[in-house]
């Protein structure tokens, strides 16, 4: 059975294809290119990986993102849609490690142009089992998300336990409410603003991470 990791995965290679190499995107002034070039380097190049966390290695970060970004665009997305290769540990984790990253990046590119003046659209419909997996993705990150926040952060879906994200004397504090679908929820933990949420409390207090 296909998994929902591999099944965004698929989606989004045919949305970076569909929009091209300069489609404006949410992460932080990325365009297509620059998206495609990071998502190919994290699954193909260990060292581009382990680069993203490590400070000093930055430098060899951009020098191997300008390599990639110079290669033909269709043919960094083609590669990066294949998957990891077999021999990968990514391969046996893409499920796990690569549900909140794919549905996170490929929304990245839907809402784009909303964040160029463009309307934003509306949320996906999932299946039951993809609407499982989103919760189960943002039961795993929110609490790497809003690990910085000063007050407890409640996050309320629809049918779901509310995945509430607290720590030491925080938890005196009053909450901050943010209730949407799951998937918006997920996209607001991550730092992005381009959702269709409520929230309820000190926005201030929710500190978010980005992905």
């Amino acid at each position: 059975m296909t998994t929902f990791a591999a099944a965004e995965r698929a989606r989004l290679a045919d949305l970076l294809l569909e929009k091209g190499p300069d489609a404006p995107t949410l992460c932080g002034g990325w365009s297509t290119r620059d998206l495609a070039a990071h998502l190919w380097l994290r699954e193909r190049r260990p060292d581009a990986f382990a680069a993203l966390f490590i400070p000093p290695l930055s430098r060899h970060l951009d020098r191997l993102t300008a390599e990639t970004k110079r290669r033909d665009y269709a043919e960094v997305v083609r590669e990066w849609a294949a998957g990891p290769s077999a021999l990968n540990p990514m391969r046996a984790a893409d499920r796990h490690v690569n549900a909140a990253e794919h549905f996170i990046h490929l929304e990245d590119v839907r809402r784009g142009e909303s964040s160029a003046g463009g309307s934003l659209p509306a949320p996906r419909s999932f299946s039951p089992d993809e609407e499982d997996a989103l919760y189960r993705s943002l039961r795993r990150m929110a609490p790497l998300f809003l690990r910085k926040s000063a007050a407890p952060v409640v996050l309320q879906g629809p049918g779901r336990a509310p995945v509430t994200v607290t720590r030491g004397a925080v938890a005196l504090r009053a909450p901050v409410t943010v209730t949407g679908e799951v998937g918006e929820l997920l996209l607001w933990a991550s730092g992005r603003d381009a959702v269709h949420v409520e929230l309820d409390g000190d926005a201030s207090a929710a500190v978010r991470t980005a992905l």
